[in-house]
This record gives C-alpha cells, structure tokens and sequence, in this order.
C-alpha cells in the first residue's frame, strides 16, 4: 500500500528580505528629507509678576500707539508715516519721555514680516518698553 505524502505549496512571496528593505527605506528617506526648522523673535522676557493679580494703570501721555495694518503701513498714534521715519519718531519720543511705553499692535491680516521688521527699529531706536498685542 502507498502512502500518499502531500506535496507542498511553493506559492507566495518571500518575505525574509522584506525587514531589510523597509529599513534601508526609512534610512534613505530620513536622510534625504530636509526639516523645516522655524525661527522665532529673539526677545529676553521679564520674569514673571509676583502681583499678577494687581494692575498698572498708565497715563495717556506716557503710551505711544503703534500700529501696523494689513498692508504694512505704520501709523504712530493714528497718524501714518513711512517705515524709515519710525526710529527717529520713537527715538524722539523716548528721548523727551523715558517713561515711554510702546503698544505696538498689528491687524490679524498684516504678514508677519511686518511686524518683526517695526519691531527691530523699535528696539534699535531705544525703546525698551515695548508692548505687543493683536487686533
């Protein structure tokens, strides 16, 4: 009496190398993929408040109003002036009155380009209170 064996099926796909492959893939592509790596403003913060629950009141006379709308124009309270005029406005400003504080705001419209680049001339014409705010 034969015994019948069973043959086996040589179908499928191998996947011995399969491992190999997806890695030598994950390498090719994490070493060619360019991170976008985002830049944010350099400034130093004060530390925080210990009376955060206590607020300033401040006089008219000692805030400036700097605005930036969303086509870039600058305006120093409500007054338009080109953006190379806006060192030497501040600088004359905090110069007759040290206790200046600057309220910079800027439309939710305006590039952000705009802002950071009113706010280096704020800094480079001395202002040292700078306050920053969206609409």
């Amino acid at each position: 009496m034969k015994i019948a064996r069973k043959r086996k099926s040589l179908g499928g796909i191998p996947t011995a190398s399969m491992s190999d492959v997806a890695f030598l893939l994950l390498v090719f592509f994490l070493s060619t993929t360019k991170f976008d790596i985002k830049k944010g403003l350099g400034l130093v913060l004060p530390p925080a408040s210990t009376m955060a629950d206590k607020k300033v009141k401040l006089k008219d006379e000692n805030i400036t109003k700097v605005w930036i709308n969303k086509d870039g124009l600058v305006a120093v309270n409500q007054e338009e002036i080109p953006l190379n005029q806006l060192e030497a406005t501040i600088r004359n400003l905090v110069k007759n009155n040290p206790d200046m504080v600057i309220s910079l705001k800027t439309d939710r419209k305006s590039k952000y380009h705009h802002m950071v680049s009113v706010l280096d001339k704020l800094q480079a014409s001395g202002a040292e209170k700078i306050s920053l705010s969206t609409n």
